[in-house]
């Protein structure tokens, strides 16, 4: 056991030494957490000390190379809206189980090994080229706000009307929209080409052309040309792209807004890259059917 101990030890001071900085007045060290993250409360508001659990925390934060170069932070990436529920039995994710010790107004830094960090917070096992060489990421965190789960729906319906707000603006009225409206819940901006045709069936392979963009114009995804599927297959596509095209005939285009809840809903996208409550525009051609 001994020799296990040792070892044990010795990773979690190398990871230590290699992820924190110079002890200066600026950057006292970091204390490290069993469940193998280092942190540091930054500030702290003496009259918020104590964390209710159960509240939802509106944060702000960066995440950082070791060598302090920003590669995604909340304002940008999630237009500002970053919520984490706060409960001190999250080990699933390092970075909601740190927050859930925090207060509101309180801010802190976290350093959490690369790999750990991207597949908790992206989902995704490859990490960037960015922090290849890295032995932490950083985290930057400030608690905005705490809301009680009351104070969090009116926030929530808040975010939905003005998503509702982004949708209107491509219509000259709401009434506009209202009649552009689907029975399926998406929003018809154009659809052009043959009205017959076969209808697409469950189980028909298809080929698509398809491209995502942000209500502002912003660039998303596009599915390079022909791109195939078999229609039916759960979680291949959005939920809102396969309702557009369940109503397509071979040839047509069409130009469609996805409100969140047909696209990545109330928590965005998973890789970060889509912010929660965020409406869509895609354009999609139906370019084959197969039975």
């Amino acid at each position: 056991m001994a020799p296990r101990f040792l070892l044990i030890l010795l990773s979690f001071l190398v990871f230590l030494l290699s992820c924190k900085e110079k002890k200066t007045e600026q950057n006292p060290h970091f204390s490290y957490h069993p469940l193998g993250y280092y942190y540091q409360l930054l500030a702290f508001e003496t009259e918020n000390t104590t964390l209710i659990p159960g509240k939802i925390a509106w944060l702000s934060a960066t995440f950082t190379t070791q060598s302090d170069s920003i590669f995604w932070d909340t304002f940008n990436n999630m237009n500002d809206k970053f919520y984490v529920r706060t409960d001190t039995a999250t080990i699933y994710n390092l970075i909601t189980h740190y927050v859930s010790r925090l207060a509101g107004l309180d801010s802190a830094c976290i350093l959490i090994k690369p790999r750990d960090f991207f597949t908790q917070q992206f989902k995704s096992d490859t990490i960037p080229f960015f922090s290849k060489s890295d032995s932490c990421v950083k985290i930057f965190l400030k608690v905005k706000q705490l809301y009680s789960e009351d104070e969090f729906l009116k926030v929530q319906q808040d975010l939905e009307l003005n998503e509702m707000r982004q949708i209107y603006k491509f219509y000259t009225n709401e009434a506009e929209a209202g009649a552009a409206m689907d029975p399926m819940g998406f929003y018809w901006l154009e659809k052009n080409g043959p009205e017959t045709g076969p209808a697409i069936k469950a189980g028909n392979t298809i080929s698509i052309d398809y491209e995502g963009y942000f209500l502002n114009g912003r660039f998303l995804e596009s599915s390079g040309n022909d791109f195939e599927l078999k229609y039916g297959t759960p979680d291949q596509l959005l939920k809102g792209l396969n309702y557009v095209i369940s109503q397509l005939k071979l040839g047509q285009n069409a130009k469609i807004i996805l409100p969140s809840r047909l696209a990545f809903g109330e928590n965005g996208s998973s890789n970060g890259i889509v912010p929660p409550y965020s409406p869509l525009l895609y354009k999609i051609k139906l370019t084959d059917i197969k039975e």
